[in-house]
């Protein structure tokens, strides 16, 4: 049987509007990466020589944003189709980005870059989480929609660092944003023709309030065995990032005393063993795609983050962010394509919605907290010890999994 160049099936060639949200995806991850990374908590550290407390400060807006972004499109994703939330807030991330390319760098315009930023990534983030349920009816290919999804943006997640790293090396670190209103106008265009397959019926009639959809979502979420242990899992998981937020930028400068451009290139190495991971999950059966591949995978992510955080020697930091993404790249699709498989696709954008709203909302309190156990008693001991976190969760449910569930 002819082979096509992603190695499906000639039967099973990408569509149109799954090629167009590949692109959606992967533009929007590349410009989002280089700002967050450079143009977000570098130019805290690096540009206003900023500690634990302002990149924790501008990281907790920006991440409270994102939960808002979240909660905010699930209902409108069901009620007007994920196309249009998608071309509404790429042509809203242009214009911002674009304002704060031609503004000096500040506290101010930090927390307004953080703003935008959020509620534009918390928009996009479950619009193309449910995007595939709209464009793929098959369980199998919508799998295979999600590995490569997640295996091109982390492609291009791999670059955005790399532009990022290359722009702020000869240019002021506010030219990022320039890039990303570049990037968002291209990324608009693939909006505007990416249409949707599957319309549910009655589908303009769901409920737009956001919190009665959050609520509605909610209630699919825990009534639903497997979303709850999505939802549970994922939360107890990412809780432990919100160290991260706060003192990574940290880690690079005062433990493994490297400068600026480290945050753009360590972050292309979780870029691009993602993208490997991603793949490799394109050929795993479906069968084997499950909650103990998820489970077993947030384990890894554990693991390689107390690799990545364990020591102040830079090689040993690049192994671990290479098992990090490795690992990310089965994770992220596994989870998508579990959401989109259990839930109603009338219902999609409402369940994806609040799942992701409790991800990203997970890692509030650590942020708020970190800054102060920094001080206390550093951060690297801080990072290493969120990492063992996250690893503990993946082992107590991988075993649970594997073994409570039978009893």
């Amino acid at each position: 049987m002819r082979r096509t160049v992603d190695g499906t099936t000639a039967e099973h060639r990408l569509s149109r509007a799954e090629v167009d949200l590949i692109w959606i995806e992967s533009l929007q991850w590349c410009a989002n990466n280089a700002v967050y990374f450079l143009g977000l908590i570098g130019a805290a550290t690096y540009d206003l020589a900023g500690g634990a407390f302002l990149v924790a400060a501008v990281t907790l807006v920006r991440n409270l944003c994102v939960s808002a972004g979240n909660a905010l499109a699930g209902p409108a994703i069901d009620r007007v189709g994920p196309r249009r939330v998608a071309m509404v807030t790429v042509a809203a991330a242009a214009v911002s980005s674009l304002v704060m390319g031609v503004v000096p760098i500040s506290v101010p315009s930090l927390v307004f870059a953080a703003v935008f930023l959020g509620l534009c990534g918390g928009f996009l983030n479950t619009t193309t989480h449910a995007y595939p349920g709209y464009l793929q009816p098959d369980e199998h290919g919508r799998q295979r929609l999600n590995g490569l999804l997640v295996f091109y943006s982390n492609i291009a997640f791999t670059l955005g660092p790399v532009a990022g790293g290359l722009l702020v090396g000869v240019l002021p670190t506010n030219s990022v944003y320039l890039f990303m209103a570049a990037v968002m106008a291209v990324t608009f265009l693939f909006a505007r023709d990416c249409r949707e397959r599957v319309r549910p019926a009655g589908n303009g009639d769901a409920p737009a309030g956001v919190v009665s959809g959050m609520m509605e979502g909610a209630r699919i979420t825990f009534s639903n065995h497997d979303l709850l242990i999505i939802f549970v899992s994922g939360f107890l998981g990412f809780f432990a990032f919100g160290a991260f937020d706060s003192l990574e930028s940290l880690f690079y400068r005062d433990v493994l005393r490297v400068d600026i451009v480290w945050l753009g290139w360590l972050s292309a190495v979780v870029g691009l063993t993602s993208s490997v991971g991603a793949w490799v999950l394109t050929r795993v059966p479906s069968s084997r795609v499950d909650l103990g591949l998820l489970l077993e995978s947030l384990l890894a992510v554990g693991v390689g983050s107390m690799v990545y955080v364990g020591t102040d020697i830079l090689w040993v930091a690049v192994l671990g962010q290479a098992v990090n993404g490795f690992a990310w790249g089965f994770l992220e699709p596994v989870q998508m394509t579990l959401v989109q498989q259990e839930t109603p696709i009338a219902s999609l954008g409402r369940v994806m919605g609040f799942v992701r709203f409790g991800l990203m909302s997970a890692g509030v309190l650590p942020l708020l907290a970190a800054p102060f156990l920094a001080d206390a008693f550093g951060v690297q001991p801080v990072l290493f010890g969120a990492s063992c976190v996250i690893a503990v969760v993946g082992a107590a449910f991988c075993l649970w999994w594997r073994f409570g569930r039978e009893r």
